[in-house]
Parts: structure tokens; C-alpha cells; sequence
């Protein structure tokens, strides 16, 4: 048996190559280890598949009896190479300190829970479930529309985290990030539970102490060893578990297994992680001076507000700072000590940053989370490099089409146009004569802009997150489509456009000349959609919207191009509250814009048809 221990072991410990490397890792003779593989084989130990020898459950049994009898190691989960997706959070028990459940609790406005979401998000994890109890229907209503899972436990009073745990035993597909709702931490937590190879780890920190603290005591090898509330049980204390960890399904298998036949309803899930801890490396990671507090009183909720988080705040926002400075020295290829100057630069959905570096002046576009999903960026580099060739769209030096990160020459001195200054005479026939060239401009762009593709595209983001969506929206839903249809009956033009001209779009540089950045939209469109966009974002009143035609048409309108403005103002109304709708739904909040152009898309809609 001991024969069987030392290659069986040695092949979980180890990817299997061939016989012959086997032989040398557990130090036989080639000859004898062909004899055991074909033993094992045939005792139910071992099976071939793809050309590799894995090992049975049988086999797993088999090395944890072994393992337990002569302790001389740890196994390991089978590793995973799939980027985790899915996060459980524990939100069951009550705390008598509050009103509401901890995880609702604000922070300049914003609940814990958001929080947590928001970074959960921006680190590629969209599949959530919320473990609640005690006031659940506080969650619920907060979370509604979400696409976040709500399980609710029942027996919550009486019962301890891992019954909570079990609780998603039929959701959980995959490995997932394990956390407590009642913590508020750096953004580096999430990042280094998702790095590194190791199947499972519990995030540790320095003592806190908090009143209920566990400490962990880890192994030579920094492998889970003993956790205890009780410091007088462990030999040395390493760190203390927050409750953010990284579990694989093995695992969570194993939890399940070990908790089936319970008979302590109060068990809390890391005491279980413990007990398996002793067969199966599970390791802690330490992060350093780590800025977090659990939330458990009135006093730790004062912590929270008036030091943890503003540490927080800083460090992230430096962090995210270095880490735009990082970016931009390794795309321009200048050292990090020639920046000579750096500051974020506004952004709605991207971050941009202003960047001085070897006396020259740019800036730095950071894509915002999720913004992948929404846009082409292939599409965008090469849209964006034909309009900067032909004078149209700032210099772009560097655009990385994978990530996003886009870097333009800076314009010193430049005034970005808003609502009210787009208004201004000057200004008009200068965005008219812009858009003239643009549109017949005869750039081979990529990509065809299609409204209907890219709102049924947010519709699917919507239905995937099955957010909660505003009143008017399934009659203006209708209304889409009617509109379409009243298209197609008048006829559209496929010309190069922008597709989403914002006065916040223009600039103009120091001697007056315009450019139109940000070409994420861009493509092939009926130039009234550009129209109907300037016309509508800045808010043009009728005399104004008169004066702007005139200068784009260099004459009158025709009579199917105002109405094809008046569909496209429309429908631009309708696309942006679904845009506002699904980025919502991942946690972002912008107050009543979506619905405020819902219902203007409903009123203009009225109109139209009235007139008609």
C-alpha cells in the first residue's frame, strides 16, 4: 500500500508526463512502476484519458485515509484554469446595532453592498447570489432589477454560516469568490484572491483587534493549519481570516460533504474549510496593512466612516492613478521618472487623464468597466485614425485595441463646447461645416451603426441582469419598432458618421479650429442621426435648431430630413435610457438622466404622431 500512497501522491502533486519521469519522482525502477500504473489501473485506482493517467475517486479516498494516518502532506485540488465568474456573499444574520442590514449601510450615499458589487463588477464577476435573512426585504428592494440571485435562509436565527453556504449548493457551477456582507475593504483583496494558481486561498491580515477575530495559524508551506477565536489554542498566530476567500467546487463538494450529516446547526463555514484544511492545501495569503474593518457595532461603524474608508479612498484612487502612470510609460515607452505631470481629466464611462511627459502634453484614456461588451474598439481605432487623418479627430498615438487604453495629443488651450456655447452662432457654422465634410467625407469606415442592433444589444444586457426597467418603458418599446418601420417608408442614407455627438464631443483648440473626438460609435449611418444627436444634447431651441439647418442643408431642410431628425431624437431617447438601464443594472447610478429621456422620447413621440 505504501507503494500505492508514494505514486498515487506523487501524481496529484504533479502533472503526469510519462512513466519514465514517474519513475524518477518517486524514485523506483521504470520496470516496477509499469507493473503498479497497470495495478492500479485495474483495481479501480487509475483511468486513461487523453493520454494521461488521472486519478479516481477511489484513488482520492484511498490518499486521504493515507493522508490522515501519516500526515505526511496535503493534497490538492485539481486546478482550475477558468477565470471565476461567479461570487457568494453572505448577508443572513441580524445585527441588533442597526436599523437595516449591515451591507446596506451607507457611505457617502452608497450602501456597503454596492460597493462590493461595484468591484466585483470592474473584476469580471457577474454572477452574484446574495445569502439573506433577516431583513431580506430590504435587500430585495434595493437589489431589484439587479441581476443579482437572492436565496433566502430561512432558519437564520438559529443556524450558523455554513447552513447559509449550503444554501446555493444548486446555483454554484464553478470556483467563486466567498464574502461577508458586513466588511467594507481595499479593492486589492478581490485582485489577490483572483491571481495566482492556487485553487483556493483566504485573504489574512495583521490582528485587527476587532471582538471576533479568527485567528490563523498556516504551515511552513503557508497552508491553512488551525483556526481559532481562542488565542490561547494556536502555537503562533500568522494572521486573522476576513471573511474573503477564494473556494473552488471541489472544495465547496467537500463542505457539502462534510456538513451532510451535521448535527451542530450553529457551525460556521470556516471551521469546515479548517477540517479539510487538514488533508488539502488551502492557502492563506497576507496582504500587508490592508485598510478594512468588519462592521459589528456602532463603534466599528464609526471606525469605518471616519478613518477606514478615507484611507481607503485615497489609496485607491493613488493606486488607480499609478496604475494609469504604469500604463501610459509602457504604451509611450517613457520611463516613468519623465512624467512630468499627471491628473485624471474627467470621463463619463472611460477615466481620462491629462499626462506631461518630456515637455510634451497628452492624454490617457482608461476604458471603464464593461465597456468592452458595449463597444468595438477595433472599429473605434480604425474610424478614429481615418477621421485624425483627415483633420477631423484629434492625433491619436497609441490606441490598443484589446484593452481600450487610448492615448491623443493634448490640445493646449482647448475649450470643450457644452449645451450652451454649442448654440452660439460661431460655433454652428463651424460644427455644420465639420459634420458636411464628415459625412461626405467617403471614409471607408468599419462597422454600420444600427440603433436597432445596438438596443436590442442593451435589451439583452437588461433581460440578463433582469433589471428592473422604468414605467414607460415597454410602451416606448413598442414605440421603437413603429418608428423603424415609419423609416424604412421614408428612406435612409449610409454615410460616414460619429454617432454620438455630444457638445462634450467638440473642441476647439487655440486658434479656433474644431475637432470631434471619441469615435467609439462610430460608422455608417444616415447623417440625421448626427443631427438629431447636436440638436438634442445641447439642447437647441426651435430659432436656434432653424439656424443650425440652414447652415448644415446651406438652405432649407428638406421636409423628409426634419422628420427623420424628429424619429432619430426619438430613438437616440429611447437607446440611451436602455444604455442607462443595463449600466445600472452593474451598479452605476445616474440618477434620473435614463428616465428623464424616457419620458422626453415619450412626449416628442406623442407629438410626432398627433402631427402625422
Amino acid at each position: 500500500m505504501e507503494k500505492y500512497y508514494k505514486i498515487l501522491y506523487y501524481l496529484n502533486q504533479h502533472p503526469f508526463e510519462n512513466q519514465r519521469s514517474l519513475a524518477k519522482g518517486v524514485e523506483m525502477s521504470l520496470g516496477q512502476v509499469n507493473g503498479l500504473m497497470r495495478q492500479l489501473q485495474e483495481e479501480g485506482y487509475l483511468e486513461k484519458r487523453d493520454g494521461a493517467f488521472r486519478l479516481t475517486a477511489k484513488a482520492e479516498e484511498f490518499l486521504e485515509h493515507m493522508t490522515r494516518q501519516n500526515q505526511t502532506g496535503r493534497l490538492i485540488f485539481e486546478k482550475r484554469r477558468e477565470k471565476i465568474h461567479t461570487a457568494v456573499i453572505l448577508a443572513a444574520g441580524r445585527n441588533p446595532n442597526f436599523d437595516c442590514p449591515v451591507g446596506l449601510l451607507k457611505l457617502e450615499g452608497v450602501p456597503l453592498i454596492e460597493r462590493t458589487l461595484r468591484m466585483l463588477t470592474a473584476n469580471g464577476i457577474d454572477d452574484v447570489y446574495l445569502v439573506t435573512g433577516s431583513q431580506k426585504e430590504q435587500y430585495e428592494e434595493y437589489l431589484k432589477g439587479r441581476g443579482v440571485t437572492l436565496v433566502n435562509n430561512p432558519r437564520y436565527k438559529w443556524n450558523g454560516t455554513m447552513e447559509s453556504l449550503s444554501m446555493v449548493r444548486d446555483l454554484v457551477k464553478d470556483d467563486f469568490l466567498l464574502l461577508e456582507s458586513n466588511l467594507i475593504f481595499e479593492e486589492t483583496a478581490i485582485t489577490a484572491l483572483l491571481e495566482g494558481d492556487d485553487a483556493n486561498r483566504l485573504v489574512l491580515t495583521a490582528p485587527s483587534g476587532s471582538k471576533d477575530e479568527a485567528f490563523v495559524e498556516l504551515d511552513s508551506r503557508q497552508n491553512l493549519f488551525r483556526i481559532s477565536k481562542d488565542i490561547h489554542q494556536l502555537n503562533r498566530i500568522d494572521g486573522e481570516m476576513i471573511g474573503l476567500s477564494r473556494i473552488s467546487l471541489a472544495l465547496y463538494r467537500k463542505m457539502l460533504e462534510y456538513f451532510s450529516d451535521n448535527q451542530n446547526p450553529m457551525l460556521n463555514y470556516e471551521y469546515v474549510i479548517e477540517n479539510i484544511g487538514r488533508i488539502y492545501q488551502i492557502r492563506g495569503i497576507m496582504i500587508d496593512d490592508m485598510a478594512w474593518t468588519v462592521i459589528e457595532d456602532q463603534e466599528l461603524w464609526r471606525k469605518a466612516r471616519e478613518l477606514v474608508y478615507p484611507k481607503i479612498q485615497k489609496r485607491e484612487r493613488l493606486r488607480r492613478e499609478n496604475r494609469a502612470r504604469e500604463t501610459f510609460s509602457r504604451c509611450m515607452k517613457i520611463p516613468e521618472e519623465h512624467i512630468e505631470k499627471f491628473g485624471i481629466s474627467g470621463g463619463m464611462t472611460n477615466t481620462n487623464f491629462y499626462v506631461k511627459a518630456e515637455g510634451k502634453e497628452y492624454i490617457l484614456r482608461i476604458p471603464g468597466a464593461c465597456t468592452d461588451i458595449m463597444i468595438d474598439r477595433k472599429s473605434e481605432r480604425h474610424n478614429g485614425a481615418l477621421a485624425s487623418d483627415c483633420g477631423i479627430n484629434v492625433p491619436t498615438l497609441y490606441f490598443d485595441a484589446d484593452t481600450g487604453v487610448k492615448v491623443t495629443r493634448y490640445i493646449p488651450d482647448a475649450v470643450t463646447l457644452n449645451g450652451k456655447s454649442a448654440r452660439l452662432e460661431t460655433n454652428i457654422r463651424k460644427t455644420t461645416r465639420l459634420l458636411r465634410e464628415l459625412h461626405r467625407s467617403e471614409l471607408p469606415l468599419y462597422q454600420e451603426f444600427s440603433v436597432q442592433r445596438e438596443y436590442e444589444k442593451y435589451k439583452k444586457l437588461i433581460e440578463k441582469a433582469q433589471a428592473s426597467v422604468y414605467p414607460e418603458f415597454q410602451e416606448m418599446d413598442q414605440a421603437f419598432y413603429r418608428l423603424l418601420e415609419r423609416l424604412e417608408e421614408i428612406g435612409t442614407d449610409r454615410l460616414p458618421c460619429h454617432n454620438d455627438l455630444v457638445p462634450e464631443n467638440l473642441i476647439l483648440d487655440a486658434d479656433g479650429r474644431l475637432y470631434l473626438i471619441d469615435w467609439e460609435y462610430s460608422g455608417y449611418n444616415d447623417p440625421m442621426w448626427d443631427l438629431a444627436s447636436h440638436l438634442l444634447e445641447s439642447e437647441f431651441q426651435p430659432l436656434e435648431e432653424e439656424l443650425f439647418l440652414q447652415y448644415y442643408f446651406e438652405g432649407d431642410a428638406p421636409e423628409a430630413s426634419r422628420e427623420k431628425i424628429r424619429i432619430f431624437e426619438i430613438l437616440q431617447d429611447i437607446l440611451w435610457a436602455a444604455w442607462t438601464i443595463a449600466k445600472e443594472a452593474q451598479g452605476e447610478d445616474f440618477g434620473s438622466y435614463g428616465r428623464d429621456r424616457l419620458r422626453r422620447g415619450k412626449q416628442a413621440y406623442e407629438k410626432l404622431f398627433e402631427i402625422r
